[in-house]
């Protein structure tokens, strides 16, 4: 029995045989039951949580600096309320149409102007602080954010370095954080059976939460965060950032009446319900934009990724109108919404000189008259500097939209900076993609003109880094990466390797096989997906281009149908009239058996993209089949390592 095990069995015979002590153990039940979470006030607010009766979490600390004061430190009940919801949440866009938010929530007032608020959610739990403190500006110095686990468990966490690396899993006792920051989200085997899943959601005007392994024999994360910047200097990569130089001993200043952010446990036994969780969306602000019918996903042509090939015309690739015009071209050939022109088109430090081999206006309105909308990248300190007088004359240029790149900071400020360009790019109905970003906290429900954020490592290190982005790695992100919220991973790539993979800046080639690379159009939750390839490598395969040209990259709902926690995955996903199935799988081939009976009456067609019988060979082999299916049906479909498959079902006129 684990130290925290002993305290709360001893706690909890003091709760039964002390009856004036048992106010102070206060617990909230999930919907379902399954899960408990239980708050023990001592010297400080303790809580432990409990799923389908075994201890996932012991006894964990939580506290809030403010000023000189301690929220939290020999905590005064002055009482508690429980309350339940049980609504639907209606969505801008996503995996479904409506949510579903169903939970229990005990509230703890506080003397000293505070409370704490616990949610017990079938699938997670969550906490946050909510103060009315009679100050109108407050300092934060700290906050005590603490989870503690059982010796002998083990965890998958990305390395200390940024979000774009690769998920491992290690013993826990035995991990490191060698810059005290592992970042966001960490996922923990606390029992054989269940996965714990460690993030943040609901965050604004506040830094980062990242967790530190400390020091400490025990089995304990601990929260840590970016200090709040003093002063700061141009640096990062190529000088596009803004990189702190000064930092204050604390951590925010903020309104003294606020609600903070909720710190998230997802918890399952099912690796399924990783894959598919809606819980950082639900645990944001409502939508706070009055009209939303402009915001249209999509996909979108890209020129960087594949170094501006051009193949067959009359004129030099590279960062010029000739080039984006003919990128025009493929886009709407194939009914792509979108053209990305990513970095060189403007300077870095001045988004309102343009490069003048970039004719901008001309691009603009030759895209509009193609019914293609143009999303412009740009550095994101920069941006952020010029906000209103770059949007303003983005906006009237007809710019549909914006990529903001090279953040390389999660303090206060460096937060604030999200939602001040995202607002003011919505009050300019255009598009936010935030690349070089942090992770995803919620912010694109607050702003549903936020389309796509990175914090992954995506299809572009296959440019840079040999064996970083493997099929085990794409494998692991939609239960990992995935919970977040939307991605920017980029797929597309048509030069499917099995082995050999070796760099090229330009035409890379990508991991995996060509069944594999369709699946993500399924599977990765990115409403702005980009064809990264060349249109020359597309028009060569014209049939898989207009396959992939067809796939939504929005969903009126999503069904997990199979799925171990980064092995394989298998998923349904509707739009409008037409399902979408797609599975795909890491290091193991699979066998996967489709059961087609949430298909209602009738014949239907499937049209089958699935790998061919020499891609475990041959990483581009693949086969395109068409069948007819109903509900009796079933369909075996294999899988080689690193493969994939999508099956379009539509019923025939």
């Amino acid at each position: 029995m684990s130290k925290a095990n002993k305290l709360y069995l001893v706690l909890l015979l003091i709760a039964v045989f002390c009856p004036a002590y048992a106010q102070k153990n206060i617990s909230v039940v999930s919907p379902d039951k399954n899960i408990v979470i239980e708050v023990v006030l001592r010297e400080k607010i303790y809580y432990t949580v409990i799923f389908k009766g075994e201890r996932v979490m012991d006894l964990s600390p939580l506290s809030l600096t403010v000023n000189n004061a301690v929220l939290g430190a020999m905590p005064k009940l002055i009482k508690s309320e429980i309350t339940s919801e049980d609504q639907k949440i209606k969505t801008v866009y996503g995996s479904r149409k409506e949510i579903r938010d169903n939970y229990n929530q005990v509230t703890l007032n506080f003397e000293g102007g505070f409370a704490v608020q616990f949610r017990a959610y079938n699938n997670g739990t969550a906490y946050r602080f909510v103060t009315a403190l009679s100050d109108k500006q407050i300092t934060v110095k700290s906050e005590e954010v603490s989870y503690r686990f059982n010796f002998g468990v083990s965890a998958w966490m990305l390395d200390s370095r940024s979000y774009e690396t690769c998920y491992k899993q290690s013993p826990l006792d035995n991990i490191k954080s060698e810059k005290k920051k592992i970042y966001l989200p960490v996922f923990v085997q606390s029992t054989p059976k269940v996965k714990v899943a460690i993030t943040e959601a609901g965050l604004y005007d506040y830094p980062s939460l990242f967790l530190d392994r400390g020091n400490d024999y025990e089995n304990f994360l601990t929260g840590t965060f970016e200090k709040y910047a003093l002063d700061t200097k141009i640096g990062g990569f190529s000088n596009y950032s803004e990189v702190p130089t000064k930092e204050a001993d604390y951590l925010a200043v903020t309104s003294g009446a606020r609600e903070f952010p909720w710190r998230l446990m997802v918890i399952s036994d099912d690796d399924r319900t990783f894959a598919d969780c809606d819980l950082v969306y639900q645990l944001s602000k409502p939508c706070e934009l009055k009209e939303t019918a402009w915001i249209k996903p999509g996909k979108v042509a890209w020129e960087w990724w594949h170094d501006y090939v051009i193949e067959g015309q009359n004129f030099k690739g590279g960062v010029n109108t000739q080039t984006y015009l003919y990128h025009i071209d493929f886009a709407a050939k194939y009914g792509l919404e979108y053209l990305l022109i990513d970095w060189l088109w403007t300077d870095k430090h001045d988004l309102t000189a343009f490069n003048p081999d970039v004719d901008i206006r001309k691009i603009v309105e030759y895209a509009n008259a193609k019914n293609v909308k143009v999303i412009v990248w740009c550095p994101s300190h920069t941006i952020h500097r010029q906000l209103n007088k770059a949007l303003d004359l983005f906006a009237s240029l007809g710019i549909a939209g914006i990529k903001c790149d090279f953040f390389g900071r999660e303090d206060q400020t460096g937060i604030r900076m999200y939602e001040d360009i995202a607002k003011a790019a919505a009050q300019r109905k255009m598009l936010v993609d935030f690349h070089g970003a942090a992770k995803p906290t919620g912010l694109q429900r607050t702003y549903p003109n936020i389309i796509n954020y990175e914090a992954v490592a995506g299809n572009e290190w296959n440019k840079l880094f040999e064996d970083k982005v493997t099929s085990a790695h794409k494998m692991m992100l939609p239960f990992t990466r995935g919970l977040q919220g939307p991605m920017d991973f980029t797929p597309g790539g048509m030069r499917n390797l099995q082995s050999g993979h070796s760099l090229h800046f330009t035409l890379p080639s990508v991991h995996g096989t060509r069944g594999n690379e369709v699946a993500l159009f399924v599977l990765y939750n990115e409403p702005l997906k980009m064809l990264c390839d060349a249109p020359s490598v597309y028009d060569r395969e014209p049939e898989i281009t207009r396959f992939i040209s067809k796939i939504p990259t929005v969903w009126d709902e999503t069904k997990v149908l199979e799925g171990v926690f980064g092995e394989f995955l298998v998923e349904a996903r509707q739009s409008n009239n037409e399902w979408f199935l797609a599975g795909m799988t890491g290091d193991k081939a699979q066998n996967i058996t489709l059961d087609f009976s949430f298909l209602g009456n009738g014949n239907y067609t499937a049209q089958i993209v699935k790998d061919g019988p020499n891609a475990d060979r041959v990483g581009t082999d693949f086969l395109m089949e068409s069948t007819t299916v109903n509900q009796k049906s079933k369909l075996t479909i294999p899988m080689v390592k690193g493969g994939g498959f999508v099956v379009r079902i539509s019923k025939p006129l």
